[in-house]
């Protein structure tokens, strides 16, 4: 089982998790500041909960927390560190999660003062936020695989819940048949023990018709 679940593992990293570099992608996209380059993360068979949990997980990571900003969908990370971006200085990271059908895509917003991260201005600072983000997308591989294992443990239990009712039926069933197999041994024996008293109180009547007859001919006599 243990080695399924690694296959599975390793099948979601080589469809998902290796292919990123052509789901990531960079657009104006705008946020409650305006509208500004933005890096869209596209997550296949991630649902916008999964996706959003594990950014907030992963950016902790970078030293900063992601906080809900005020009537928006957005999520502002301040002061993260990402090495090789912003001379491995402070940065704002806004982040916004968007549900696709089944799937969903992060949007990222990485703010260095007044500029956003684009790969036209700053590309050695766009390619080390990619260089992050495919970190990011291989977590969600992981998160939806630890899910598909979680389903198919609890599958297992229901499946081995079954099978102790079954193991416990098969026991019940057992006892009756040793419950049967006493009854029938113990009436086997009323049996032969009925059939020797029948045999003895044939012999008794036999004696009485016998008494009974002497006496009515002793009758016919007199």
């Amino acid at each position: 089982m243990r080695n399924l679940f690694l296959f599975i593992f390793m099948t979601f990293l080589t469809t998902i998790g290796f292919s990123q570099m052509e789901e990531i992608t960079e657009s104006k996209e705008t946020m409650k500041k305006g509208t500004f380059n933005a890096i869209v993360v596209e997550l296949p068979n991630a649902d916008d909960k999964v996706a959003l949990n594990v950014w907030k997980s992963f950016i902790k990571g970078y030293g900063a927390k992601a906080k809900k900003v005020k009537k928006s969908k957005e999520y502002l990370a301040s002061g993260a560190i990402i090495g090789g971006l912003n001379n491995s200085e402070n940065v704002d990271v806004y982040a916004k999660v968007q549900e696709k059908g089944d799937d969903s895509e992060l949007i990222v917003w990485i703010e260095m003062g007044e500029f956003y991260v684009s790969s036209g201005s700053f590309p050695s600072d766009y390619t080390a936020a990619v260089r992050m983000l495919e970190d990011y997308v291989v977590e969600v591989a992981k998160e939806l695989v630890n899910n598909e294992i979680e389903d198919e443990e609890k599958k297992m239990k229901k499946m081995e819940k079954e099978m102790d009712k079954l193991q416990k039926k098969n026991k019940g069933y057992h006892k009756d048949i040793e419950k049967a197999k006493d009854a029938i041994a113990k009436a086997e024996k009323n049996i032969e023990e009925n059939e020797q008293s029948q045999k003895e109180q044939a012999s008794v009547i036999e004696s009485q018709q016998k008494a009974l007859q002497a006496l009515k001919e002793k009758l016919s006599e007199m």
